[in-house]
C-alpha cells in the first residue's frame, strides 16, 4: 500500500487591493499580523499590499509572513509601462503573485489566454500563484457556474508545470459587495 500524500500547508493570503497609506500599512503590521502566532509547518501566510508599499511591508512584518503582489505582467521584462515583470518580483525576494483575480478580469479584461500567460511566467521563474477562478451574479444564476469554473481552470492547466506552487482562489464574485453571502455548500 502506497503511503498516503503528503498533505498541503494551509494558506491564509491577504489582498490589501488599492488601499492604506504608509501609516495605516505600519499601524496593521505592528497591530495585527506581527501579533499573530501560527504553526509554521501547517499554515502559509501571504500578504499582498500595493506595489509600492511591498518594500515597506516586507521590512516592518515578521519572517514568518510572507509578502506578495497583486499583479505581474504576462510579458516578462521589456519596454511595458507600469508592468512588474516575474523576474523583478523573484529578485526583489517576493515569491507569491496573485493572477485572475475578479477585478484584473472585468476591470482590466484580463481573458482566460492572459491568465494563463501570468501562470505559464510565474512558473518559468519559480513564483508562487494565488490562482483566482469565480462566476459572475449572470453565470450563477443561469447554471453556468461548473462551466465558468471549469472554463478557467482548463485555461491555465497546461501552464502549470508544478502544482505545488499555485493555490486555486475560489473567488464567488456575485458575492462581493452585493450583501448576497455564499456559503459553504
Amino acid at each position: 500500500m502506497e503511503p498516503a500524500p503528503a498533505q498541503r500547508k494551509m494558506i491564509i493570503g491577504g489582498n490589501w487591493k488599492c488601499n492604506g497609506t504608509l501609516q495605516s500599512i505600519k499601524d496593521l503590521v505592528s497591530d495585527v499580523l506581527n501579533k499573530g502566532t501560527f504553526d509554521q509547518s501547517k499554515l502559509e501566510v501571504v500578504v499582498c499590499p500595493i506595489s509600492i508599499h511591498i518594500a515597506s511591508v516586507k521590512a516592518l512584518v515578521n519572517e514568518n509572513i510572507k509578502v506578495g503582489c497583486q499583479n505581474m505582467s504576462s510579458t516578462g521584462k521589456g519596454a511595458f509601462t507600469g508592468e512588474i515583470s516575474g523576474d523583478q518580483l523573484k529578485d526583489f525576494d517576493v515569491n507569491w503573485v496573485v493572477i485572475g483575480h475578479s477585478e484584473r478580469r472585468t476591470l482590466f479584461k484580463e481573458d482566460d489566454a492572459t491568465v494563463a500567460a501570468k501562470v505559464a511566467q510565474a512558473q518559468e521563474i519559480g513564483l508562487s500563484s494565488l490562482v483566482c477562478v469565480g462566476e459572475q451574479l449572470e453565470q450563477r444564476e443561469n447554471g453556468t457556474t461548473n462551466d465558468v469554473l471549469k472554463a478557467q481552470l482548463d485555461a491555465i492547466k497546461d501552464s502549470v508545470k508544478d502544482w505545488s506552487s499555485v493555490v486555486i482562489a475560489y473567488e464567488p464574485v456575485w458575492a462581493i459587495g452585493t450583501g448576497k453571502v455564499a456559503t459553504p455548500e
